[in-house]
């Protein structure tokens, strides 16, 4: 039995009726800030009543409000949660939820406005009737625990009754606990502490004796024999719940064998990503320890686990809670900003959250991308922190390598300003990408058919895109000594071209091609870009030879009117010196910002840097 669905209506960011799938397991919530992740974990926590410090009251600020009218605010907050796989006897444990077909429903409804005592009237029902028997004592069967994203680790392994460590070390004693008291005896624990006490009282030498007496001598003359009280000084009342409570975790910073007690150290003399490891595992032990009672439901909701951990950390704290929700059956729910995490995981796990320009939040399990089993295991290998980043942006650029890579930031710049320029009846465009929140991904190759499907449907098993702009670039590639003009053409023999008519189907996807060789060619091609190119490349020529000076005679060439073929001519020699792309792209994008050069940008990369900005592109 496991979390399956998740309705939210009116709570939060979700003004419409929003709805989310979870798989057993692991599932990570990856996208962009302010698309909804925390507002998810809030209503799983609301509906199924978690909340370490007793019921946490509904807030005004719960209640949808829309900032173009913050009066018009939602009237009704509706959370609904499914759940399915349900065995026979969980079935039988939770037939007031249950319909026909064995699924198991909770819901919860909140109106608004509040009641005469500000509060506002919650109900909470299983089953599809509101009218259907509601028996509380199911929630003792769910165990749900959260770990805000500000943890403060070291407070909450601190002794006192709030404290994780107390939690676990009662549930661990529970069973026994309870036959002791059955028997009229004592625990082991509790048996151990009044001997160590009445050890520390009869001992007239001690410290602590003497200190009582003077505190009693105390009393008596400021009291007297019939005003003042009696005290006792003891490590602890002699009841596991105040002894635990009363215990504290301390570290050393290696597992080893043969550490000494006085060696370990106090939790504030530890380092913030350990102390929230070390409370992470004291969680996960006691959400996995059974006792007696039984737990059909066992949910951990994190936000950003990777809070205070560099990047290895993370990769080894991912891949411990993929196992324990496998091995353990707990449900772990996550968010996450990080790359390292998202690439980290299998994209079966992964679910990315968007919101459309209409205030529509939209939710895509990647497993639903209708990725080929092939195509699934070449992106679960090649997902790398640096491809992840296109599941927290807004617009997504893909390239086949390291020289468009670098150089597209920058020619971006010129394509947006002349757009914003060039279309004023149009809204103005960010005149970067970084504003637009495009991120450029290399694939080092020609994968498009890969990528794309999470963003077009390429295959019939798709039933789900990720629901953002992306636009790919690729090459033409003609036969090696092939050297095209726009007038005199080759055939490219490029495999991606025959997705294009495909892909461009979509409401998400395009894939441009350039018209004539590859990406350095096509940039040499357009109006006077010679020059420029090859001052880039006069720039990492070690060599005083012949290479140089025919650059160099570039550079005094006039190019306003020179024939089509001295140009492909001079594109052709920059294609076959440009030895290094990347050193070379990194120094011709150095160039055009700091020089401020005028670059002609080929067509085919206008549109792939206009559409990834959700601009209007020209297809003629």
């Amino acid at each position: 039995m496991f979390l399956e669905k998740l309705s939210i209506l009116g709570y939060k960011n979700f003004r419409d009726e929003f709805k989310i799938e979870f798989q057993k397991g692991l599932n990570v919530l990856v996208g962009e800030n302010g698309v909804g992740k925390s507002a998810i974990i809030d209503a799983i926590r609301l509906v199924l009543q978690e909340d370490e410090f007793g019921r946490t009251p509904i807030s005004d600020s719960d209640f949808h409000k829309p900032f173009e009218n913050p009066q018009k605010q939602s009237n009704l907050i509706e959370i609904q949660a499914n759940f399915g796989a349900l065995t026979q006897e969980e079935v039988i444990a939770f037939l007031p939820w249950t319909d026909t077909k064995c699924n198991a429903t909770l819901t919860m409804q909140v109106d608004n406005p509040p009641k005469q005592n500000g509060r506002y009237k919650r109900v909470i029902w299983g089953g599809a009737s509101k009218a259907s028997m509601f028996e509380a004592e199911l929630f003792d069967t769910i165990k749900c625990i959260f770990l805000p994203p500000l943890r403060d680790a070291e407070s909450k392994l601190r002794e006192g009754k709030t404290s994780r460590l107390a939690r676990l070390l009662k549930n661990l004693n529970k069973k026994e606990l309870a036959k002791c008291r059955e028997a009229g005896e004592l625990h082991t624990v509790e048996q151990k502490v009044k001997e160590f006490n009445e050890k520390l009282a009869n001992d007239p030498e001690e410290t602590i004796v003497k200190a009582n007496n003077l505190i009693k001598d105390s009393l008596i003359e400021a009291m007297g024999n019939v005003f003042g009280q009696d005290t006792l000084i003891q490590f602890s009342e002699i009841n596991l719940n105040r002894i635990v409570e009363n215990l504290r975790l301390l570290f050393f910073p290696n597992i080893t064998i043969g550490t000494r007690s006085d060696q370990f150290r106090s939790l504030d003399e530890n380092s913030l990503g350990y102390n929230n490891l070390l409370y992470l595992a004291t969680v996960l032990a006691e959400l996995t320890h059974e006792e007696d009672e039984k737990s059909y439901v066992k949910i951990l909701l994190i936000e950003e686990p990777e809070a205070h951990l560099h990047p290895q950390l993370q990769i080894r704290l991912l891949k411990y809670l993929e196992k324990t929700a496998q091995e353990k059956n707990v449900q772990i729910i996550i968010t996450t900003h990080s790359t390292v995490i998202a690439s980290s995981v299998t994209i079966d796990t992964l679910i990315h959250l968007t919101n459309s320009p209409e205030n529509n939040f939209i939710s895509t399990n990647l497993r639903d991308c209708g990725l080929s089993p092939k195509s699934k295991a070449f992106v679960n290998r090649w997902f790398d922190v640096t491809k992840s980043n296109l599941l927290f942006a807004k617009g997504v650029i893909l390239v086949e390598g390291i020289a468009e890579s670098m150089l597209l930031p920058v020619l971006a710049k010129s394509v947006l300003t002349k757009y914003n320029s060039s279309n004023p009846d149009q809204p103005d465009l960010p005149s970067n990408l970084e504003d637009a929140g495009v991120s450029v991904i290399n694939m080092n190759g020609i994968y498009f058919k890969h990528f794309m499907q999470f963003f077009a449907d390429l295959t019939e098993e798709s039933s789900s895109n990720i629901n953002i702009k992306c636009a790919g670039i690729t090459d033409n590639d003609p036969p090696s000594d092939c050297f095209p003009t726009p007038e005199d053409n080759c055939h490219g023999s490029n495999p991606a071209l025959e997705l294009i008519a495909t892909v461009n189907k979509s409401d998400l996807a395009r894939l441009y091609a350039g018209s004539l060789k590859t990406f350095e060619y096509d940039l040499a091609m357009e109006a006077k870009n010679i020059p420029i190119m090859s001052k880039a490349l006069i720039a990492i020529t070690d060599t005083a030879g012949s290479i140089k000076l025919t650059l160099e005679s570039y550079l005094k060439s006039q190019w306003d009117n020179i024939k089509v073929e001295e140009k492909r001519d001079a594109a052709k020699f920059l294609y076959e010196h440009i030895i290094s792309k990347g050193l070379y792209a990194q120094v011709l994008a150095d160039q055009l910002e700091t020089e401020q050069c005028d670059i002609v940008v080929p067509v085919y990369i206008k549109k792939a840097v206009i559409w990834a900005c959700g601009g209007i592109v020209n297809e003629s």
